[in-house]
């Protein structure tokens, strides 16, 4: 399944991690947005790493969102991504 992460970090160490942590795996959209292909117990152990990240910057969140079928398919994307992967529709 296809897994949309998003992050707001302001900890420039945390940040870091958590960057280091997504580009071993995930597809850079945007800074602080990635997607990725994983199986569901794949997904909720980046999930626990994730928090486990961001629990050193008490103001920061992450996002994990996972996409349908459906969803993926009406993906769009309006800029040119930081990566270059099939798959999106870059309008």
């Amino acid at each position: 399944m296809r897994y949309l992460i998003s992050y707001d970090i302001s900890n420039d160490k945390v940040r870091d991690k958590i960057v280091r942590y997504l580009e071993g795996f995930a597809f850079r959209l945007q800074y602080s947005v990635f997607t990725c292909n994983l199986k569901i117990a794949d997904a909720k152990k980046v999930w626990s790493d994730l928090n486990l990240i961001a629990a050193e910057d008490v103001t920061g969140n992450v996002l994990m969102v996972s996409l349908c079928k459906s969803c993926e398919k009406n993906l769009k994307l309006s800029a040119k991504p930081l990566e270059e992967e099939k798959g999106f529709l870059v309008v």
